[in-house]
C-alpha cells in the first residue's frame, strides 16, 4: 500500500506544472514565520498544512525529504522556480533556514511585483501597435500600391516610395526582433560556454543586466556560506560544484585555479568581467573573512536595492517609448495617405 502511494506520489510530482510565484511566495511567508518560532522544518510544514492550498506542496516536500533528498532536490522535484533552488542549495549549509525562506519570499515578491508592473504598462501600448501594425499592412497592401499608379510625377514617386520602403523595413526589424529574441531564449543554454560569455559580452543591455544579476548571487551565495563558517575555498568550492548556474561555477572554477596558482583572492576575482566592480574591490580591499562576511552582506542588500531601483526606471520608461513609436507611426500614416493628396491638389 505505502508502495502504491509512492508511486502516485511521484507521478504527481512528475505531471504538475510549475507552482505559480503567488502560491511559492505564501509557502515560503508561512514557513519562514513557523520556524522562526523554533519549529523543525517536517513539523513546521505539518502546521503549513493548515492551509488547504499548501497541502499539496507540504505533502510532496515531507515525501522528498524523508526519502532523503537534499533540500534543493525536494524544492525542485516540487517544481519551485528554479532561481529558489539554487538559493536553496547554498541556503542548505545555512543554520538560519527561516532567513534563507525569506530571502526566497522577497526574491519571488520582487520577481511578481515587477513582472506585474511591465505587464500593466504594456497592455494599452501594445493593444495601439497591434492596431497600428494592422494599419500598416493594411495600407502598404492596399493603399500605396494604389498612390503609385495614380501620381507618376518624380517628386511624388520618390515620396512614395520612400514610405513604402519605410514601412517595409520596420516590418522587417520587428521580425527580426522578435526572431532574434527567440533564438537568444531558446538556444543561449545550449551554447558553449566561452562562446555565450563573448555573446553577453557584445550586447551592452544585456551585459549590464547579467552582471547586475550575477554579482548579486555571487554576493549572497558567498556570504550565505562564509557566515555558516566555511573557509573562502571551501565556498568557493561549493558555488563550482553546483550546477544550476553555469558561469557562476565557471568563475568559482576560474579563482580557486587562481588561488591554487599562489595568487591573492583580489587578483583572482579581477579577470570575472560579468563582476561589478564594487564586488572585485571589496575582495582587493577586505582580507579578514569575519570582516568580508560583514561587507558582503551590505552589498547583498545594496545591489538588492540597487535593482529594485533600476527595474522601476524601467518601467516607467515603457510607456512613454511605446507611445512615441505610436506617435511615429501614426504620422507616417497620415504622410502616406494626405501628402500624396496634397501634392495633387497643388498639381490641378
Amino acid at each position: 500500500m505505502r508502495s502504491a502511494i509512492s508511486r502516485r506520489a511521484d507521478w504527481i510530482i512528475r505531471r504538475r506544472e510549475r507552482l505559480s510565484v503567488k502560491t511559492q511566495i505564501l509557502f515560503f511567508h508561512r514557513i519562514s514565520h513557523i520556524l522562526s518560532k523554533g519549529y523543525p522544518l517536517l513539523e513546521a510544514m505539518k502546521i503549513a498544512a493548515w492551509d488547504p492550498k499548501l497541502i499539496p506542496i507540504t505533502s510532496e516536500l515531507s515525501i522528498q525529504l524523508q526519502r532523503g533528498a537534499t533540500l534543493d532536490e525536494a524544492f525542485e522535484k516540487v517544481n519551485f522556480s528554479p532561481f529558489v533552488v539554487t538559493f536553496l542549495y547554498f541556503g542548505k549549509h545555512h543554520l538560519d533556514l527561516s532567513g534563507t525562506f525569506r530571502q526566497c519570499e522577497k526574491m519571488l515578491t520582487l520577481q511578481s511585483t515587477y513582472k506585474q508592473k511591465v505587464i500593466q504598462a504594456l497592455r494599452y501600448p501594445l493593444f495601439l501597435l497591434l492596431f497600428i501594425i494592422i494599419a500598416f499592412g493594411v495600407i502598404q497592401r492596399n493603399i500605396l500600391p494604389n498612390f503609385l499608379l495614380l501620381f507618376e510625377s518624380e517628386r511624388t514617386l520618390w515620396l512614395m516610395k520612400l514610405i513604402s520602403l519605410s514601412l517595409n523595413l520596420f516590418g522587417i526589424v520587428a521580425i527580426l526582433l522578435t526572431l532574434l529574441s527567440f533564438l537568444w531564449y531558446l538556444f543561449s543554454p545550449k551554447v558553449e560556454l566561452p562562446t555565450y560569455l563573448k555573446m553577453i559580452d557584445r550586447i551592452k543591455l544585456i551585459r549590464e543586466a547579467y552582471s547586475l544579476v550575477l554579482s548579486y548571487l555571487f554576493t549572497s551565495h558567498m556570504q550565505t556560506l562564509l557566515s555558516t563558517g566555511l573557509s573562502l575555498k571551501q565556498s568557493l568550492d561549493l558555488i563550482t560544484h553546483q550546477t544550476r548556474h553555469r558561469i557562476l561555477a565557471h568563475y568559482g572554477e576560474r579563482i580557486l585555479q587562481d588561488l591554487q596558482d599562489g595568487k591573492t583572492i583580489g587578483q583572482a576575482i579581477h579577470p570575472c568581467s560579468l563582476l561589478l566592480e564594487e564586488l572585485t574591490n571589496l575582495f582587493h580591499q577586505t582580507h579578514d573573512v569575519q570582516a568580508l562576511t560583514s561587507e558582503l552582506e551590505l552589498l547583498e542588500h545594496f545591489y538588492l536595492n540597487y535593482m529594485e531601483t533600476t527595474l522601476s526606471k524601467w518601467v516607467q520608461r515603457i510607456q512613454p517609448t511605446f507611445f512615441i513609436l505610436i506617435a511615429i507611426l501614426v504620422v507616417t500614416i497620415y504622410a502616406s495617405i494626405m501628402l500624396p493628396l496634397y501634392q495633387w491638389m497643388d498639381q490641378m
